[in-house]
């Protein structure tokens, strides 16, 4: 047996490494699988960075970002397997929904409305001299970071200057909300489905809504790993191939959710969990649902084999944000970041 070590945080589109341990796909291609837990992404990185931990489940535009070194330790990672496309919410505090609809009756109806209604709850903050709504987002190189500033956009809302954007891990999220710390967020399931049965929060936006099958998480290791050239990667690949495509069939909805809602994996609700892979989301505690088939993705449609073009969309979202100034050099480094050599290996 080949013992890896991977670190990941709870949330559903981590669920294929989990089924590749809990349901026996590691242990089939001969690998003995430690799965280490974690609270936030600045973790998982630096854990990744000095060799805690072979291989970590990863913000896509984390990997680009420490691949370029943006305001951290500049280190080479390659993203080898994409575990998801989309999965993320918008989710606003009870109190600012409740403004968003007085502001505009039935605006949370439509996500696009609910924008509209925040713009404008937005100018009267500033003509009144109110504090600036505050949101989190799960890191600032994520797709959350972004989605977040497509939907204020959609509000004439400027993310810069006409509100405050922090970083909250995502199992705080629902802590800051409730101590009025924040007033939105955007985070990964199963977190904005908890918000709402915790009656802390309601679901205005899903990210494939405003970037429909955005890559969200990877597989990263770094660039110099034994995963890279050794035989541990292709056996990896295969197992992850096939946690995979069991993570995305339906019949297996239930048993999953279970296996995920354990105390050492995510220690919550099953039901919610369920919601969330199915795409059956309950946006607020009057119970309206929206249904979303393609909420999160898994496999399929040639998700898992990394795309360097992929590469090149994050860093464009990268340069819209100011993260970054564009550069030719740079587009190829992150280009570069998704690497198809270990998943065609592994399936030659």
């Amino acid at each position: 047996m080949i013992d890896i070590r991977i670190g990941y945080l709870p949330l559903t589109d981590a669920a294929s490494l989990i089924a590749a341990v809990d349901f026996g796909f590691a242990e089939k291609e001969g690998l003995r699988i430690d799965l280490q837990r974690d609270v936030s992404w600045a973790n998982l990185r630096d854990k990744l960075v000095v060799g805690h931990i072979e291989a970590a489940h990863m913000l896509a535009p984390l990997a680009i970002a420490t691949t370029l070194g943006i305001g951290q330790v500049r280190t080479a990672l390659r993203a080898i397997f994409v575990l998801s496309a989309n999965g993320n919410a918008i989710t606003l505090s009870c109190a600012l929904a409740d403004e968003v609809s007085s502001v505009r009756p039935g605006a949370l109806g439509s996500f696009s409305e609910t924008a509209l209604a925040l713009g404008d709850v937005v100018a009267r903050r500033r003509a009144s001299g109110a504090r600036p709504l505050t949101f989190a987002a799960v890191f600032p190189f994520s797709s959350h970071t972004y989605l977040l500033r497509r939907f204020l956009a959609l509000g004439g809302i400027d993310p810069a200057g006409d509100v405050e954007i922090v970083v909250v891990p995502p199992p705080y999220m629902i802590d800051c909300v409730e101590k009025g710390l924040i007033d939105g967020f955007c985070v990964g399931s199963p977190w904005n489905s908890l918000a709402v049965d915790q009656g802390k929060g309601v679901i205005v936006a899903l990210g494939n809504e405003l970037m429909p099958d955005a890559v969200e998480k990877v597989l990263a290791v770094s660039a110099g790993s034994s995963l890279m050239t050794g035989p541990a990667g292709p056996k990896l690949m295969r197992a992850l191939d096939a946690a995979a495509r069991f993570v995305a069939d339906p019949r297996q909805r239930t048993r999953l959710a279970e296996a995920l809602a354990r105390p050492e994996r995510f220690g919550m609700s099953a039901e919610v969990i369920a919601r969330t892979l199915s795409g059956e989301l309950v946006l607020d505690s009057a119970g309206r649902v929206r249904s979303a088939p393609r909420f999160i993705r898994f496999a399929g449609e040639g998700l898992n084999r990394p795309d360097p073009a992929t590469g090149s969309l994050v860093y464009g979202e990268m340069v819209a944000a100011g993260q970054v100034k564009a550069s030719a050099e740079g587009a190829r480094t992150a280009s570069q970041v998704f690497t198809r050599d270990v998943y065609d290996r592994s399936f030659a």
